[in-house]
């Protein structure tokens, strides 16, 4: 058998510079475009990743708040407060009538009378000790 017959029978091709140089090119361009995928895959990832951690910290402060949410609601309601002796009888005062000045006045006069009244009463349970 002779070379000839040999090529034949296996069907070898032979291989050109030209045609070795267009598929390394070939191949070249389809690394560039999957380094140009991965690439992109990459940023996404990074920029998931981030996202995934910001997500994290809000609902950690979503959680913060609704604790303190829990915490404002079990709180108990101040009772309201009772009204003082001259708030009554100023009140008293205006219902019949009377400014707010005047009610202040007479509040004033109602309380040196008290006053006096309340001097008086010890001053004789001291004279008859």
């Amino acid at each position: 058998m002779d070379g000839n017959t040999l090529a034949k029978k296996t069907k070898d091709k032979f291989v050109t510079e030209a045609i070795l140089k267009k598929e390394i090119a070939r191949l070249d361009k389809g690394i560039g475009q999957a380094l140009t995928l991965l690439k992109g895959i990459s940023a996404d990832v990074k920029s998931t990743t981030k996202a995934t951690a910001k997500m994290a910290n809000i609902e950690k402060q979503i959680v913060a708040l609704k604790k303190q949410v829990a915490e404002t609601s079990k709180k108990a309601v101040k009772k309201p407060r009772k009204l003082s002796e001259m708030n009554i009888f100023v009140k008293e005062q205006i219902k019949s009538g009377k400014s707010f000045s005047e009610a202040i006045q007479a509040w004033k006069a109602f309380k040196a009378s008290k006053a006096a009244s309340s001097e008086e009463l010890s001053g004789t349970s001291e004279s008859n000790i």
